[in-house]
């Protein structure tokens, strides 16, 4: 699962994300966002449109690829159902764009298939 942490010595709230499988971050993509997305599975408390900095490491990766952000789908921690208690953070810069395009290539075949995610 995604971990998630906030030091309170940064401008903007760091988000690590680390994806150890394609499955896991496809259940994470957020494809319908206006810029994409990242779903965030946390019940730590996010305001809707706090701006946030994710910093990202995709399957067979080491290295972290950052991206702005900003809150823009919530799901709190007493949910029922199949959704995870989370946030969704919609990508806002240019390096959210590389990262919606590098994580589209790596999720075609998934991206066809229309399986559940964590989000719908």
């Amino acid at each position: 699962m995604p971990a998630l942490d906030s030091p309170s010595n940064s401008r903007l709230p760091i988000v690590p994300l680390r994806f150890k499988s394609a499955n896991q971050l496809y259940k994470s993509f957020m494809p319908w966002l206006k810029n994409g997305g990242l779903f965030v599975p946390t019940s730590k408390r996010f305001e809707m449109g706090q701006e946030v900095l994710l910093m990202v490491i995709l399957p067979g990766m080491v290295d972290k690829l950052p991206a702005a952000g900003v809150v823009a789908w919530a799901c709190p921690k007493d949910v029922t159902g199949h959704n995870k208690p989370g946030v969704g953070i919609e990508f806002t810069d240019q390096e959210g764009v590389a990262l919606r395009l590098r994580i589209e290539s790596m999720l075609v075949e998934q991206l066809k298939a229309k399986e559940p995610t964590y989000t719908l």
